[in-house]
């Protein structure tokens, strides 16, 4: 039956009714989407402007290693190139980081691991080429229906935390060497005082003059080299606790080499060793002049504990650039490469006696390394068996 134009006309109307409640129900539908794009839109935002604040990098890669998400601490931490980052296969990036690595493979093996185990958390340390140690971690990502999504890395520099990691077990293995040598340096001159005032009161009245002067003097070179010991340990240990004041002046080098060589002449003398000061200039240098007296008294001793009878032992200072240079050389018996690297660290080679049996514990050569870095400056060593030593320490003149 043919419908009449009032019926089709009611039907077009009741149409247009629908089609205006289908279109503001699409508009309200679309103005809510919009808003919830919005707000997940600045969301997101404020996340990555959260992730980009932090210290740490952020990675987010999808289950095939693409990358959704990388933030510019990542980028900054490791380097990476702008092409690089660019490429969101990940391929680039891990080739990139894979030639800054020490380890090449392990840091390829870790990667084919997390994605041969998917539910596992990862954590480990990658060092670097550049002495850059990198911590990392990643967790995977599962939605509430268990579908893998990826996963997250996180980038720490621990760096320095590795360094003083590795300062704190040195400090305390030279603790532990510093205790055992000492021990040792500090039991040899109480036996010998023990043996001497022993036999002394025993046998006083059967002594002659002559014996007990013999007594006597042994005593007293015992007593002062303990004390010498004592003295260095002293000043080592206010060094280590920064209770030694800097007090840099300009001061005369050749005057302070003058005065420090004058004291030790009659030890040189003692080996009839020749002790020669070869800077006659006047040199000044900007330094603390108590560090630099220590600093030569114990260089000058120690050349002519390592001289033989009748060798020679020069000192010299001069301006090289921008640094005062100077320079304690001796003919004595020289030492091997081995020995030169651990001259300023605990170190039983530093405790040998010399060509008169001296003994020491090499606390004097830390306390140089000490007392010149307190000026930053620098000490150096070249010497070869048999054929004397040259000892060089620098300071920086003031611009």
């Amino acid at each position: 039956m043919q419908k009449t134009n009032d019926e089709l006309n009611a039907e077009l109307e009741e149409l247009k009714l629908k089609y205006s409640e289908l279109e503001a129900k699409y508009f309200e539908e679309l103005a809510c989407l919009k808003k919830n794009e919005e707000e997940l839109r600045i969301r997101l935002m404020f996340f990555e402007g959260i992730a980009n604040s932090t210290f740490d990098g952020f990675l987010v890669v999808d289950p095939n290693g693409r990358k959704i998400l990388q933030t510019q601490r990542t980028i900054d931490l490791w380097k990476i190139p702008q092409g690089v980052v660019d490429d969101l296969s990940g391929q680039k990036q891990v080739a990139h980081i894979m030639h800054m690595t020490v380890d090449p493979k392990k840091f390829v093996a870790e990667i084919i691991y997390q994605a041969e185990h998917i539910y596992e958390k990862r954590h480990d340390e990658v060092e670097l080429i550049d002495g850059t140690v990198m911590e990392r971690y990643s967790s995977p990502v599962f939605g509430a229906d268990g579908t893998h999504y990826g996963r997250i890395y996180t980038f720490h520099d621990i760096t320095e935390r590795k360094n003083f990691e590795d300062q704190l077990t040195q400090l305390n293995s030279d603790k532990d060497r510093f205790i055992s040598i000492l021990a040792h340096d500090l039991r040899s001159p109480f036996n010998s005082l023990l043996g001497l005032t022993e036999l002394l009161a025993e046998n006083l009245r059967n002594y002659t003059d002559e014996e007990i002067e013999t007594f006597i003097v042994s005593i007293n070179n015992t007593v002062r080299k303990t004390f010498e010991l004592l003295e260095d340990t002293l000043i080592w240990a206010s060094l280590q606790s920064r209770k030694i004041t800097y007090s840099p002046n300009v001061i005369n080098i050749a005057a302070i080499m003058s005065e420090v060589v004058e004291i030790l002449k009659p030890v040189a003398q003692f080996k009839n060793i020749t002790l020669e000061n070869k800077t006659t200039e006047e040199l000044n240098a900007y330094v603390d002049i108590y560090m630099v007296k220590a600093i030569l008294r114990n260089l000058i001793s120690n050349a002519i504990k390592f001289t033989h009878n009748n060798g020679k032992v020069e000192i010299s200072a001069s301006t090289i650039d921008s640094e005062t240079v100077i320079k304690v050389t001796d003919n004595g018996v020289g030492m091997n490469q081995e020995v030169i690297d651990k001259l300023f660290s605990f170190s039983p080679d530093n405790s040998s006696k010399g060509t008169a049996n001296e003994t020491g514990t090499g606390l004097g050569l830390m306390l140089c390394k000490g007392f010149v870095d307190k000026h930053n400056g620098k000490i150096w060593v070249n010497s070869k068996i048999n054929n004397g030593t040259t000892v060089y320490f620098s300071f920086p003149n003031p611009s």
